[in-house]
């Protein structure tokens, strides 16, 4: 496994509308680009984050990735801010996992969408497939690299991309995600210094 030209973490984006109304918020338009944005204890938790990030030596070289969804784009410039770092680079690719038929339902949900992942199944309510999260999120490891070359890099994106990402940069079947500790609002995690084989794209 090949290692990373630069540290990498991630950040889930802190706490939302979405979260507290108990809803699931996947769908790309007006309600996850602009309307489904961050409580007053989101944007709270994004700046006690970049706190955390200072403590652990990040400062102003280091490049932001983030989903262009409202919640994670105002963590990442929340997050951003308190380093002193530029702007956060939006990529679409970083967008929460499409939960099909589930978008705007309760977030009860996600235990059956889950089950069928561990299990290996196929998702008949146009839920987007593990794999398909996978190589997105891959994809955007590239880009950081290319971004980055030796400044640190944070990911600011959504659950399930994210617990995707950190199978895969455990050595893990990316199906297995829930397996890993899930990742609270504002959390900061470490990817690591090894980068998830390029052979784990279909």
């Amino acid at each position: 496994m090949p290692t990373a030209p630069h540290p990498v973490l991630v950040l889930r984006h802190g706490e939302s509308t979405a979260n507290v109304e108990g809803l699931i918020a996947s769908a790309p338009g007006p309600r996850t680009l602009v309307e489904v944005g961050l409580t007053e204890r989101g944007r709270e938790q994004a700046r006690a984050a970049s706190a955390v990030a200072r403590r652990a030596g990040l400062g102003a070289d280091t490049v932001i990735i983030t989903s262009d969804f409202a919640r994670a784009r105002q963590t990442a410039e929340l997050f951003a801010a308190g380093l002193g770092a530029g702007a956060p680079l939006l990529d679409q690719r970083l967008r929460e996992r499409d939960f099909g038929i589930h978008d705007g339902r309760p977030h009860t949900a996600y235990d059956g969408i889950w089950a069928v992942d561990l299990a290996r199944g196929e998702h008949t309510d146009e839920v987007e497939s593990v794999q398909h999260v996978a190589d997105r999120t891959l994809a955007v490891l590239e880009r950081a690299d290319a971004a980055a070359r030796c400044a640190p890099v944070v990911l600011v994106a959504h659950g399930d991309v994210l617990q995707i990402l950190l199978a895969l940069a455990a050595g893990m079947d990316p199906h297995d995600h829930r397996k890993q500790p899930p990742l609270g609002n504002a959390e900061l995690r470490a990817v690591g210094n090894a980068r998830p084989p390029l052979s784990s794209r279909s």
